[in-house]
C-alpha cells in the first residue's frame, strides 16, 4: 500500500516530515492555476526537499473537465479566453490546449500521472462515456496516465468497470461526510478528508486499516489541513494490523 497527500496550498508542505511515508504529493493547486514550466519545476523541487523520492502529480486544468456552468471561480488565476461550450466535459476546441498545459506541467513535475476531476454534471450516461472514451483514445502513448476522480452519481465500482479497461485508475473517497466507510471496490486510489474538524479519528483509522489490509496495490491519499497528521495516524494503525 502506498500513501500520499493532496495539497491545496503548497505551504502545507511545511507540516510534512522527511520520515513521513509519503510516496505521492498531489498538487490540487494546478486545477485552478497550473504553473508554467520553470515554476512547476521549482514547485516539484520544494516537494522533494521534504519527500525525496515522492512522485509529484498535478491535477488537470479545470478547462479540460468543467464547463462554464459548473461554477469554477477563476479569479486572478491563469485563464483561457474561451466561449462557453468550447471547453469542459473532455470536449470542445479548448480541451487540446488545456490538456497540453496539464501534460507540460506533469512533465515539469517529473510525473507519469495526471489527476482529472470531473464534476457532478459529467453524469454516467452515454454522452459522458463517449466523450471520456474519445479523449482517452486520442491520447498519445507517451502522455501521462490518468487517475480519474469522478464526482456525482458515479460509484467507484461503475467508474472502475468503465475506465479500467482503458488503463485509467479511479480515485474515490473512503468516507462519507458522516464518517461511514464507503464502498470503494474497483478504486485503486482512495481519498481521506478526516472528520468535521479535519481529524482522522483513531477509530476510523483502525477501521480503514483493517478494511484495506487485504487490498493490494492501493494508494491512499490524505487531504486537508491535517493531511500529514491523518497520514501518520493511519500509518500507525496499519502497522498494528
Amino acid at each position: 500500500m502506498r500513501l500520499g497527500v493532496v495539497l491545496d496550498d503548497e505551504t502545507l508542505l511545511g507540516a510534512g516530515r522527511r520520515d513521513d511515508p509519503v510516496e505521492f504529493v498531489v498538487m490540487r493547486t494546478t486545477f485552478l492555476n497550473p504553473p508554467r514550466t520553470s515554476a512547476a519545476r521549482r514547485m516539484a523541487e520544494r516537494a522533494r526537499e521534504r519527500h525525496r523520492d515522492a512522485e509529484v502529480i498535478p491535477y488537470a486544468w479545470h478547462y479540460l473537465t468543467h464547463e462554464a456552468s459548473d461554477g469554477v471561480v477563476v479569479g486572478s488565476n491563469r485563464s483561457l479566453s474561451l466561449a462557453p461550450g468550447s471547453y469542459g466535459h473532455l470536449r470542445g476546441d479548448g480541451i487540446a490546449h488545456a490538456w497540453e498545459i496539464s501534460r507540460i506541467c506533469a512533465e515539469a513535475f517529473g510525473s507519469t500521472r495526471v489527476v482529472i476531476r470531473t464534476p457532478p454534471s459529467f453524469s454516467p450516461g452515454s454522452l459522458s462515456r463517449r466523450r471520456f472514451t474519445d479523449f482517452v483514445s486520442a491520447m498519445a502513448p507517451d502522455h501521462p496516465k490518468l487517475v480519474w476522480e469522478p464526482e456525482g452519481l458515479w460509484s467507484a465500482a461503475s467508474a472502475a468497470a468503465f475506465a479500467g479497461p482503458m488503463g485509467v485508475d479511479v480515485l474515490a473517497p473512503a468516507f462519507a461526510m458522516t464518517g461511514q466507510l464507503l464502498e470503494f471496490e474497483g478504486a485503486r486510489w482512495l481519498r481521506i478528508s478526516g472528520g468535521k474538524d479535519a481529524r482522522l479519528r483513531a477509530s476510523h483509522a483502525e477501521v480503514l486499516a483493517h478494511a484495506l489490509a487485504e487490498h493490494e496495490g492501493l494508494t491512499v491519499l490524505f487531504e486537508g489541513p491535517r493531511a500529514y497528521a491523518n497520514l501518520r495516524s493511519f500509518a500507525g494503525a496499519l502497522a498494528l494490523v
